[in-house]
């Protein structure tokens, strides 16, 4: 799953000791009131928030939520994003696969969804998507058969928003909308694309089980498991070394250069996926580098 594999990340990356924790307190080097940071897993519900300990007791303590994105931005830039996610006019995805191949995934469709593209509706709703959009969404349909009581409308990251906004406390968010679909799309060419989806599409199974290892490591609090995951993917290729920086790494140095003044000007919950916080470039790491007391909250 070379091409693939970095869309699997993004669900975990774009959302003990310390292999059972995804909470943390941050502490030391000046700041007079400590701020914390929590992992998520993009798909999570918001009501998995009641198993973290300490979750709602950090939120009740700091006076700002920092998420990737400030969702509200995000909403208000909906028709760029959309944008951004289509193909050029005119295209629609029968353009770049052989008729063969939109055999093998109008199968794989029907497999997920019951409809494939011969449906006009489908042709009309799925047909302008790039193919790596549309493989995102496909993965995110399997997991929410994976997931009987997924609800795309109250999901982990939202929920420490918007309850932050209900407290009337401040959000802030380290990027812009544009950045990460730019991130997750701007940058592949239309062959890898191709690939991507063609590699779901072919390794179905395969795909289940990673999605499956993944989401089975979050709810297990088990983020050396996350770590392990994503260095394994790495090592065996299935992301270069450059897109592996620029979907972790180097978004985790940008974070915490930005955290200090952050933090000093209040403290602050930071909410970000959960494959940001373990590794020797990941999050905690780099906080305590920086100076800081990084503990987790059990």
């Amino acid at each position: 799953m070379k091409r693939l594999f970095g869309t699997l990340v993004a669900l975990l990356a774009f959302y003990g000791g310390a292999n059972a924790q995804l909470l943390y307190r941050i502490s030391g080097n000046g700041l007079d009131k400590p701020s914390y940071i929590v992992g998520t897993y993009h798909l999570a519900p918001a009501k998995f928030v009641d198993d973290i300990a300490g979750a709602h007791e950090a939120m009740a303590a700091v006076e700002q939520v920092y998420g990737e994105v400030d969702m509200n931005d995000a909403a208000a830039t909906q028709l760029t994003m959309l944008s951004a996610m289509m193909l050029p006019e005119g295209e629609t995805i029968t353009d770049h696969f052989s008729a063969e191949e939109m055999e093998r995934i109008n199968a794989y469709m029907r497999e997920v969804m019951g409809v494939d593209f011969n449906n006009p509706m489908i042709a009309n709703q799925l047909g302008r998507f790039r193919p790596s959009v549309l493989a995102m969404q496909l993965m995110v349909m399997q997991y929410m058969k994976m997931t009987p009581d997924f609800d795309a409308m109250n999901l982990i990251d939202d929920y420490f928003q918007k309850e932050a906004r209900k407290m009337g406390k401040r959000v802030g968010g380290f990027e812009t909308a544009e950045f990460q679909i730019n991130l997750l799309y701007g940058s592949k060419s239309m062959e890898e694309e191709h690939e991507e989806l063609m590699e779901l599409v072919d390794n179905n199974d395969e795909v289940l089980e990673q999605m499956q290892a993944m989401t089975d490591a979050y709810f297990s609090f088990d983020i050396k498991a996350i770590d392990s995951l994503t260095a394994a993917e790495l090592e065996s290729g299935s992301m270069s070394a450059e897109e592996f920086a620029a979907m972790l790494t180097d978004r985790n140095h940008r974070w915490v250069e930005a955290m200090p003044q952050i933090m000093h000007e209040a403290p602050t919950l930071f909410v970000v996926g959960a494959g940001h916080l373990p590794g020797n470039e990941g999050v905690l790491k780099l906080l305590k580098e920086a100076g800081y007391k990084v503990k987790a909250v059990k």
